[in-house]
C-alpha cells in the first residue's frame, strides 16, 4: 500500500478547498463541521425524523466532499427504501461522489434478501453513460455484490466483463479491479451454479494481466481475484497453477495451494512440491491448511513430518507459521504411526516455558487425540507452565485424555480463560456434577466468555430452580454495568433463565423491558409472555451514544499513526482512515492516547487469515464498554488493512484484527479503520498470545504538511 494514495477523501476535501475562493482555513474548519455532522446523523441510525432528513439534504451540498459523506451515510443505514434517495447521485458532477453513490445503492440493500432488481437497474442504467474509470470499476463492483436470480445473475455477468473492455482492448485498471472484484464475488456467493464460458474465458485471461509498472498494486490484485474466482468454480487447470505459482504477488501462489485438489492427477505430485518448496511463507502455510483437509497419504504426511520437524543443530529449522498447521493436520492417522507418534511426542516434549510455546501445544492436543495413553503423562506439567494460553491448552488436552485431576485443578486457575477451557472439559467428562462448580462462576464473576460457559453447561440441570435464580443474579448484577458489549453473556444468561426458570421470577424481568439493549429488552419480553404475563412490550431506552472526535481531533487523526510496540518482535505502523470510519477510528485513536492496549494481546491468530487482538480478557468475548456501529466503505479487505472484530451488525468493540491474505469475504460486512504502512514482517511472524508491550501515537510526516 503507498502512502500517497492515503485518505483519498482527505485529499479531496484539500483539493475542493484550494479551488475555492474563500481563505483555506474557514474552508476546511466549515467543511470539518459539515462533515462531523453528518457522521452524528449517520450514528444515529434514523429512519426517519431530522436526522434522516438532515442526510438527505446534504446529498446536493456545495462541496462535493460533503455529499460524498451524505450519500455514504445514506447508504451504510442499510435501508432498501431510501434507494431513491441515493440515486439522484449517481449523475452528481463529482467522480467521488458518483462512486459513494453505486457502492451506497448495494450497501443499501446489503442486509436485505429481496431480489426486486431496482439496485441492479440502477447501477445498470448508469454502466450505459459512465466514463470515469474508477467509477466504473465501483458500479461492478457494486453490481457483483447483489442479490439476483439466477436469469439476472447471468446477465449482470455478462455485462461486467463487457465492461472489462474498451473496445478490443482491456479497460484501465482502475476499472478492472472493480470487475474482478464483483465477479469474484457473485461466484463466491454461489459456486454451485454455472457461469456463462464468457465470463470463464475473460477470467483465465485477468488470470494473467499484466504487470507494466513495477510499483503498481493493481495488476496483481486482479490476477489474484481472477484466479480464485476460476479455483471456486473448479475451472483452474495445470498451466494456471505453473501461473500463479510463477507469480511474484502473495495472494496468487495462496490460490494455488488452496485449490491443489482441482491440478491434473499426474501433475498434483509436481505442484504440492512447489507450494510446499515455496520461497514465499504465505504459500507454504497455505499449503499445509490444505494438507489438513487431504487425505492422510504417505506423501502427505511426508511432508507433514517435515513441516513439524524439531530443530537439530544445523540442521532445518522449524517455522512455528508453518509447524502448528502441521501439527494440527497429525491430528489424523498416517500410514506410518510409529513415526507420526514418535513426532508428535517430541513436539509435545519440547519446553514449551520457551518461546514458541504454540508449537508444543499444538503438538500435544493432536498426540491427545490420536495417542492419548502418550499424552497423559505429559499434561499434568503443561498445566504448570506460567503462560496462561498454555494452560488452556492443557485443559484441552487433559480432556482429550480423560485426566479430571489436572481439569479441576485449572478450574480454579487465576485466568478466566483456562477456568473456561477446564469447565467446558469437565463438562464433557462428567457432565452435570460440575455444576456447583458453574453455579459459584455465575455467582462470582463478571468475565463474559466464562459467565456464558458456565450458563450453558448449566442448561439441563437437575436443579432449574436454583441455576435460574443464580443465573438471574448474575444478569442482574452485570447488567448494572451498562456495557452493551456485554449483550453476549447477558443474552446466555437468559436462555439459562428461560430454560429453566418459572413465572415465580417474572416480577424480576419485568423492569428489562426497557433495557438499554434491544435485543435483550425483546428477549426479555418473549420469556415473559411464555410465563404467562399479560402482553408484555419490549419498550427499550437505548444509551447516549460515544462521544465522537471534534474537528482538532479529526485532523489529529489524519496526521498520527499508531504504532504497536510489540514483546520480542518489533514495531507495526498503522495509519489510520478517520475520514472513512470515523468513529471507530476514533475509539481506537482514544484508546491508544489512553494507554488502553497496553499489554493487552492478540488472542486470536487464523494463518493466512487474521490475526485479532486487543481484548483486556484475551478473548473474543470483552472489549470496550460501547458497540460502535458499522462504517464500510469502498475499501477492500486488503492484505495489511487493519478492520475491527464485531459480533453482529452495528456491534464493534474495540478489538481489532489484521488482515494476513486479501480477505475480501469480508468486504462490506466489517470495518476497515486503517492499514499497516510500516511492520508487516513483523505482523508475520506473530502467533496466538502475542503481546503489546506499549501502543503509542507518533506523528506522520507524510500527512502533517497538507
Amino acid at each position: 500500500m503507498h502512502r500517497t494514495h492515503k485518505h483519498a477523501a482527505f485529499a479531496l476535501l484539500v483539493a475542493v478547498l484550494a479551488a475555492s475562493c474563500v481563505p483555506d482555513a474557514s474552508r476546511r474548519e466549515r467543511a470539518d463541521v459539515d462533515f462531523l455532522r453528518i457522521v452524528v446523523a449517520e450514528d444515529a441510525r434514523p429512519s426517519e425524523g431530522a436526522d434522516l432528513d438532515f442526510l438527505v439534504a446534504n446529498t446536493d451540498h456545495h462541496l462535493a466532499f460533503v455529499r460524498h459523506a451524505a450519500v455514504r451515510a445514506l447508504g451504510r443505514l442499510e435501508n432498501p427504501a431510501l434507494l431513491d434517495d441515493i440515486a439522484p447521485a449517481l449523475d452528481d458532477p463529482a467522480p467521488l461522489v458518483r462512486r459513494s453513490a453505486a457502492h451506497a445503492v448495494a450497501q443499501a440493500v446489503h442486509s436485505s434478501s429481496h431480489r426486486d432488481g431496482r439496485a441492479a437497474d440502477l447501477l445498470l442504467s448508469r454502466t450505459a453513460v459512465e466514463a470515469d474509470g474508477i467509477v466504473r470499476g465501483t458500479l461492478a463492483r457494486s453490481l457483483g455484490r447483489l442479490e439476483l436470480s439466477p436469469d439476472r445473475r447471468g446477465d449482470v455477468m455478462n455485462v461486467l466483463v463487457d465492461m472489462s473492455r474498451d473496445g478490443v482492448v482491456a479497460a484501465p485498471d482502475e476499472t478492472l479491479i472493480g470487475v474482478a472484484l464483483g465477479l469474484e464475488a457473485m461466484v463466491r456467493r454461489q459456486p454451485d451454479e454455472d457461469i456463462p464460458e464468457p465470463v470463464v474465458r475473460r477470467l483465465r485471461e485477468l488470470a494473467t494481466h499484466p504487470t507494466v509498472f513495477v510499483d503498481d498494486p493493481l495488476p496483481a490484485l486482479i490476477r489474484g481475484l481472477a484466479l480464485n474466482a476460476l479455483g471456486t468454480v473448479r475451472r483452474l487447470d495445470g498451466p494456471l497453477f505453473l501461473v500463479a505459482l510463477a507469480d511474484e504477488a502473495p495472494g496468487s501462489g495462496v490460490v494455488a495451494a488452496r485449490h491443489l485438489d482441482q491440478a491434473p492427477q499426474l501433475q498434483r505430485p509436481e505442484i504440492l512440491r512447489r507450494v510446499i518448496g515455496n520461497r514465499r511463507l504465505l504459500t507454504v502455510i497455505e499449503g499445509f491448511l490444505t494438507l489438513q483437509r487431504s487425505p492422510r497419504t504417505e506423501e502427505h504426511c511426508r511432508y507433514l513430518f517435515a513441516g513439524a520437524m524439531e530443530p537439530v543443530p544445523n540442521g532445518p529449522r522449524v517455522m512455528p507459521g508453518v509447524a502448528v498447521p502441521a501439527f494440527d493436520a497429525l491430528s489424523r492417522p498416517c500410514p506410518d504411526l510409529a513415526q507420526q507418534r514418535d513426532l508428535l511426542l517430541s513436539g509435545a516434549s519440547r519446553s514449551a516455558a520457551d518461546e514458541p510455546w504454540q508449537v508444543a501445544a499444538h503438538a500435544l492436543v493432536s498426540l491427545a487425540m490420536l495417542f492419548p495413553a502418550d499424552a497423559a503423562p505429559l499434561v499434568p506439567s503443561f498445566a504448570q507452565i506460567a503462560n496462561p494460553f498454555a494452560r488452556a491448552y492443557a485443559a484441552r488436552a487433559a480432556t482429550l485424555v480423560g485426566d479430571r485431576a489436572v481439569l479441576e485443578s485449572l478450574a480454579g486457575d487465576p485466568e478466566p480463560n483456562v477456568r473456561t477451557a477446564a469447565i467446558r472439559g469437565l463438562a464433557e467428562l462428567v457432565g452435570h456434577e460440575v455444576d456447583d462448580l458453574a453455579l459459584t462462576q455465575l455467582e462470582s464473576l463478571d468475565d463474559p466468555q466464562l459467565l456464558m460457559t458456565a450458563a450453558g453447561v448449566l442448561r439441563g440441570t437437575p436443579r432449574p430452580d436454583r441455576a435460574s435464580s443464580v443465573a438471574l443474579d448474575a444478569f442482574e448484577r452485570i447488567s448494572a454495568a451498562e456495557r452493551e458489549t456485554w449483550r453476549d453473556p447477558r443474552m446466555a444468561l437468559l436462555e439459562l433463565i428461560a430454560a429453566e426458570g418459572a413465572p415465580e421470577l417474572a416480577p424480576r424481568l419485568v423492569p428489562y423491558l426497557g433495557d438499554y439493549d434491544a435485543v435483550v429488552a425483546q428477549r426479555a419480553a418473549e420469556i415473559l409472555s411464555m410465563w404467562g404475563v399479560r402482553s408484555p412490550r419490549a419498550v427499550p431506552r437505548p444509551l447516549p451514544r460515544a462521544d465522537l472526535p471534534s474537528v482538532e481531533e479529526l485532523r489529529a487523526m489524519a496526521a498520527a499513526v499508531v504504532r504497536l510496540h510489540m514483546a520480542d518482535a518489533g514495531t507495526i505502523d498503522i495509519e489510520l482512515e478517520p475520514y472513512e470510519a470515523t468513529t471507530n477510528a476514533y475509539r481506537f485513536y482514544r484508546l491508544v492516547a489512553d494507554g488502553y492496549f497496553d499489554g493487552l494481546t492478540f488472542h486470536r491468530w487464523s494463518p493466512n487469515f487474521v490475526i485479532q487482538g486487543g481484548s483486556p480478557g484475551a478473548n473474543e468475548y470483552q472489549g470496550d464498554a460501547a458497540y460502535t456501529r458499522d462504517e464500510v466503505g469502498l475499501q477492500p479487505h486488503w492484505r495489511g488493512t487493519v478492520g475491527i472484530s464485531t459480533r453482529g451488525h452495528d456491534t464493534g468493540d474495540g478489538q481489532i484484527f489484521v488482515n494476513l491474505l486479501h480477505n475480501v469475504r469480508l468486504d462490506h460486512t466489517y470495518t476497515v479503520i486503517g492499514r499497516v504502512v510500516d511492520g508487516m514482517d513483523v505482523v508475520d511472524t506473530l502467533l496466538e498470545g502475542a503481546v503489546i508491550e506499549r501502543a503509542e501515537l507518533v506523528s506522520d510526516t507524510s500527512v502533517a504538511g497538507m
